[in-house]
């Protein structure tokens, strides 16, 4: 059963106050399995049938719908006796990505609210002109049910773009490369890539690891293949900051935090910091993009109505028009 980002807010809260008092893991999920009617009680039975069955921590949370980067750094904690901390760093992250989607939604409902009730108000002239209520369904449902397919259609570009970037580097090169677009797309996921290779580090995961779980877990082919390259260096002998540089394509920002945490030997620290600079620049564009979301509806609205008043003005006049003539 897949959590919303609430749920995962309030599961991870739940577990950090538990691992917190000293109780362990098992016990934490079977404390919090008791409230079955809760979606992150049943989520808990969930990772607790699969933990005793697998005995391990990571597959038991993946299996539960969680990311390949939650159960990752969940699994580092539990063998560093660190899930505390892994817990409250993952609590942080999904409320603030909670907070931005909520922001978006609230600022989009007034608009609409104004296309629904627009859409009827018109809709009423000419079904009282024209008589019936399937006149008022033909002026009325065409135009919510054209809005709602530009909806659809935005969310699957959405789907398209995503999977487009996580799926190969020439494909992420060319959307990263796209004003505006690219810049959130940057920002967004060098802002995962830092976050969970720092919440790795902290929790006492080796940094080669830390490497390749930052990277398949950031949806990003660019940062995946630069982790990768990056790892490989390391192995054969380069330090961290020289196998970066060897690859153009880093982040700017967490090109810095790794040379800097590697030679200060605070790697979380700095990653950390990244972190918080990239989560800061895309959360400003998720508020952006939260003033604006409203305004481009407003467009939307203003030309669907629009067409649909011609449309009634039309209707009525060859109404009257019909009713005129001798």
């Amino acid at each position: 059963m897949n959590l919303n980002l609430r749920n995962k807010e309030q599961f991870f809260h739940e577990l950090v106050q538990l691992a917190r008092s000293a109780v362990s893991l098992p016990q934490s999920l079977e404390m919090l399995s008791r409230n079955a009617r809760q979606k992150t009680g049943r989520c808990a039975s969930r990772i607790r049938a699969n933990l005793l069955t697998s005995g391990q921590v990571g597959p038991a949370f993946r299996a539960a719908g969680f990311t390949a980067g939650d159960a990752a750094v969940i699994e580092a904690g539990e063998a560093t006796g660190k899930l505390d901390v892994v817990f409250a760093g993952l609590e942080v992250y999904y409320r603030q990505l909670a907070e931005a989607r909520q922001r978006i939604i609230s600022q989009s409902l007034y608009p609409l609210v104004i296309l629904h009730l627009g859409a009827f108000l018109l809709a009423l002239p000419p079904a009282i002109i024209e008589g019936g209520l399937k006149t008022f369904l033909l002026r009325s449902v065409p135009l919510i049910l054209g809005f709602y397919v530009l909806v659809l259609a935005g969310w699957l570009i959405w789907r398209v773009i995503r999977r487009g970037l996580s799926g190969s580097v020439a494909a992420a090169h060319s959307l990263l490369a796209v004003p505006v677009l690219g810049g959130f797309l940057s920002d967004w996921t060098a802002w995962k890539f830092s976050g969970v290779l720092s919440l790795y580090v902290k929790a006492g995961g080796g940094l080669l690891k830390a490497f390749e779980i930052a990277g398949s877990s950031c949806e990003n082919a660019l940062l995946r293949s630069l982790s990768s390259s990056a790892v490989k260096e390391v192995q054969a002998g380069r330090g961290l900051a020289e196998a970066v540089r060897q690859r153009s394509g880093w982040p700017r920002v967490l090109e810095r935090a790794l040379e800097v945490g590697e030679h200060a030997g605070r790697l979380d620290e700095e990653t950390e910091r990244a972190a918080e600079i990239y989560k800061d620049r895309t959360l400003a564009k998720f508020e952006a993009f939260s003033r604006w979301a409203p305004k481009l509806l407003y467009l939307v609205i203003v030309l669907l109505m629009g067409w649909q008043a011609v449309s009634m003005i039309t209707g009525v006049m060859s109404s009257v028009g019909a009713a005129l003539e001798p």
